[in-house]
């Protein structure tokens, strides 16, 4: 494990991140983190090189410290793989494609949206409108002369919309 991968924590932008409730907990979490990183900062990177030839001198017991030498030599401690990394970039991946095209999407209707504001914006005023104005702006909602309807002037309280009832034309 290189010593790399604990340094490059954001703390500053992990902490705004963190709501009130939970700073309590974010706090003692950053003091184990730091306690762990001067731990670790406290030893080298590597293992000290032993000096083999001071102990064949001061051991007298033929052998012994050949066959410390080889044994040590020889061990390898393995180092725990590593099964998460790949996980969390796949993941990061499909966060981000899926971020791009929320903002695409966010984009577009920002878009029409922006449309229909200039729309509105160049419109004659209610205030300044007249009935026909209204009319032909609106048709599917203005009342028609032609074809009058009964309060409140929705279509499923209208008389021939009714069942069993007769049209009042």
């Amino acid at each position: 494990m290189s010593r790399r991968a604990i340094k490059a924590i954001n703390w500053s932008a992990l902490a705004e991140r963190v709501p009130e409730t939970e700073r309590a907990a974010f706090v003692a979490f950053k003091a184990k983190s730091d306690e762990h990183l001067r731990r670790m900062s406290a030893n080298p990177e590597t293992v000290p090189k032993l000096d083999w030839a001071y102990y064949q001198k001061n051991i007298p017991l033929a052998g012994l410290v050949d066959k410390f030498q080889k044994e040590y030599e020889s061990l390898k401690v393995p180092y725990p793989p590593d099964n998460y990394t790949s996980e969390v970039d796949a993941l990061e991946k499909r966060v981000m494609a899926e971020l791009e095209k929320f903002a695409q999407e966010s984009n577009e209707r920002i878009a029409k949206s922006t449309k229909e504001v200039e729309r509105i914006k160049k419109m004659l005023p209610f205030s300044e409108m007249t009935m026909e104005d209204f009319r032909d702006l609106y048709p599917h909602i203005a009342i028609n002369p032609d074809k009058p309807t009964v309060w409140p002037h929705t279509p499923d309280v209208q008389p021939e919309n009714e069942k069993g009832r007769p049209s009042v034309h």
